[in-house]
């Protein structure tokens, strides 16, 4: 019986051994590669696309929030007065992005070096790259050193009665924000730099820069204080045209657009 039972063992191992083998061979193989996914150029674009619409959304909201934080409120005294001028001194400094920085300036065009200079001539001949007195006498008698409410400027006369305007309206909508405002400059007879004769608005006494606090604007870094975005809502009601629109980032600056000057020569004003 024991030697029936081990003819049977024998039979079954040469008769399995082909399949045994043939499963060996089989976990030696490598394992097959998969294909390689090819990115279709057109998908990756629209995906793209599809982030910096995001992300511009993002700063969107991020400059809503920011303002909704300003209009909010303080309930966090109940029995004495809040301070709100303190509760909000962080709000109108804070440096965020500029949200559609083509767009800031709907309605309105840059007054170029060249429409300046047909429109109004140089402000002087000899331009440098210092500030120097103009000599345009036409302009020379236009320009005045005036207080505008929350600053002084040395600009021409329709300029500052426009820009009286633009603080006199921020200061009954935004007292706070009024008592913030700091200036960075006016007028400044000089070429821009790197030119060789064309001039700036400065240069025209029709531009200021400001800021909040004090505290500088970092040009050319598509951002800026959430004070000079609210300001600038108030300047292109006025027909001011921002800097943060410039190719080259520049949100501390403001300038009359090319269609108020053309309005103030058909009324005379220049």
């Amino acid at each position: 019986m024991r030697t029936v039972i081990l003819v049977v063992l024998l039979c079954l191992a040469v008769l399995t051994a082909p399949l045994g083998w043939y499963l060996a061979s089989r976990s030696l193989q490598p394992a097959p590669k998969k294909p390689v996914e090819t990115v279709d150029p057109a998908e990756f674009e629209a995906l793209r696309k599809s982030v910096d619409e995001l992300t511009e959304r993002v700063d969107e909201l991020e400059v809503k929030l920011s303002r909704a934080d300003i209009r909010r409120p303080d309930t966090s005294y109940a029995d004495e007065e809040a301070p709100k001028e303190d509760a909000m001194a962080g709000n109108y400094a804070k440096v965020v992005q500029i949200a559609d920085r083509r767009g800031v300036n709907e309605g309105l065009t840059h007054a170029s070096a060249s429409f300046l200079e047909e429109l109004l001539g140089l402000p002087r001949e000899d331009l440098t790259d210092e500030c120097q007195p103009m000599t345009n006498e036409t302009l020379k008698n236009l320009l005045v050193a005036e207080d505008v409410g929350p600053i002084k400027v040395n600009m021409l006369r329709p300029a500052v009665e426009s820009l009286r305007q633009v603080f006199r309206n921020v200061q009954i909508e935004e007292p706070e924000l009024y008592a913030r405002i700091q200036g960075s400059g006016s007028l400044c007879v000089r070429r821009i730099r790197g030119a060789e004769s064309a001039a700036s608005a400065h240069a025209y006494g029709l531009a200021v820069d400001i800021n909040i606090d004090g505290h500088l604007d970092q040009l050319g870094d598509g951002r800026t204080q959430l004070g000079l975005i609210l300001m600038a809502d108030y300047f292109n009601r006025e027909g001011w045209y921002w800097g943060a629109g410039f190719g080259r980032e520049d949100s501390m600056h403001f300038e009359v657009s090319r269609e108020k000057l053309q309005q103030w020569r058909r009324l005379g004003k220049i």
